[in-house]
């Protein structure tokens, strides 16, 4: 399987024109390889800046990871008494898991009763696809880290105490739009 991915951001009409032309080229060696090309066209992300990363794993995680105590079962699944506290990166995790999928429909597999052999499924199943932060972009960013504080704040009882120039830092700002002179 080729992993390489022509991934372009395209500005202008004579961009595209070279780009698609290029993209055409890549498309045609992975096919020839046998290979199935995906083209997914849309606007361009902003990357997710410093300030949003510093502030959902150093302000909001950390906050988290301080104040919530974890109840410890012991293998019989009863309570112990004992709590304990997360790092940052188990809430991380935690968070990604709650927040960051979608369902897809898709053909799972199945293994054959008589046979014991694996096939593609007859019937299209939900499967649960997980995404990355980091492909979310500044605005979704903005917006799982919303998510994160308010989840806190009602599941765990966290209390935020942030600098508003940090706040301020992490929020989601849209660019101005440019109106054409026609």
């Amino acid at each position: 399987m080729n992993d390489e991915i022509y991934l372009v951001v395209i500005a202008t009409e004579a961009g595209a024109r070279e780009k698609f032309i290029a993209a055409m080229t890549h498309a045609r060696c992975l096919l020839d390889n046998g290979e199935q090309v995906e083209l997914r066209v849309g606007p361009a992300l902003d990357p997710i800046t410093i300030k949003q990363r510093k502030f959902l794993h150093g302000a909001v995680l950390k906050q988290i990871s301080d104040q919530v105590r974890i109840p410890l079962f012991d293998s019989k699944g009863q309570l112990t008494g004992k709590t304990e506290l997360w790092p940052v990166d188990q809430w991380k995790l935690v968070y990604n898991e709650r927040f960051l999928f979608h369902w897809e429909m898709r053909r799972g597999e199945v293994v054959d009763k008589k046979t014991g052999v694996r096939r593609v499924a007859k019937k299209r199943t939900p499967h649960k696809v997980y995404v990355s932060s980091e492909s979310l972009g500044p605005k979704k960013y903005a917006i799982w880290t919303d998510q994160i504080i308010d989840d806190a704040i009602v599941q765990y009882g966290v209390t935020f105490e942030f600098e508003p120039s940090e706040r301020e830092g992490a929020r989601y700002m849209a660019k101005p739009r440019h109106r054409s002179p026609h």
